[in-house]
């Protein structure tokens, strides 16, 4: 494909710092089933960052989502294709593959039309109700081109620029089963993405220090 050939040499342009993984991957091999949470947004860059991860990615099934299928499986991710008309929303499909008990599955929090940062229910009911954990997801980019038209805001690195990755801490939302714990859970959630995002914005600034130093 070339749009997976023409992404994997932009990638190689990259400065990347993907040290978190380590942390993503202790995650799956102390046996837990892992929910990665990333903002739609940033579905460009986790492409690249992610690479070898062998996460299980969520898409649905339309022109637009066998395009992002190739390019998950030219990067080292399983795509799960979703039919369309439910692709909003998925939770029995998410629930039967945390059944087959994949280590890592992927998905876009506020995906796969938005709104913008809004975070969906399907999240917490799988850790509130089936015991998986969540794991917020952060990335920052020094320089980007940001596409304002787009809903999402997609953000793309530009050649050469320093991309960070972080992992947060997991989350487990199983004391907050009740219906009514629906909002302290999405807060609990919102900050998680949160503290992601200012981690990856640290590890870059790191990137950037340790660079200019002599």
């Amino acid at each position: 494909m070339v749009l997976s050939g023409l992404l994997l040499a932009w990638s190689s342009l990259l400065r990347k710092n993907t040290t978190h993984l380590v942390k993503l991957r202790r995650y799956v091999d102390d046996g837990n089933q892992v929910l990665a949470l990333f903002w739609h947004g940033n579905f460009f860059s986790l492409f690249v960052l992610a690479r070898g991860t062998n996460a299980v990615v969520l898409t649905n099934d339309s022109f637009r989502g066998r395009v992002i299928a190739g390019i998950c499986r030219r990067f080292g991710h399983t795509p799960v294709l979703l039919p369309a008309a439910i692709s909003g929303n998925g939770l029995s499909h998410l629930i039967q593959l945390f059944t087959q008990r994949p280590g890592l599955v992927a998905l876009a929090l506020d995906g796969p039309t938005g709104p913008y940062h809004r975070i969906r229910s399907g999240a917490i009911y799988l850790s509130a109700q089936k015991g998986v954990r969540l794991v917020p997801i952060g990335v920052a980019s020094q320089r980007k081109l940001a596409l304002s038209c787009r809903w999402d805001r997609q953000q793309i690195p530009l050649p050469g620029s320093r991309v960070a990755l972080a992992v947060g801490d997991m989350i487990n939302l199983a004391p907050l089963r009740d219906a009514a714990a629906q909002d302290p859970a999405k807060a609990i959630v919102q900050r998680g993405m949160d503290l992601a995002t200012q981690e990856a914005e640290t590890i870059l600034a790191a990137m950037k220090a340790h660079n200019s130093n002599p």
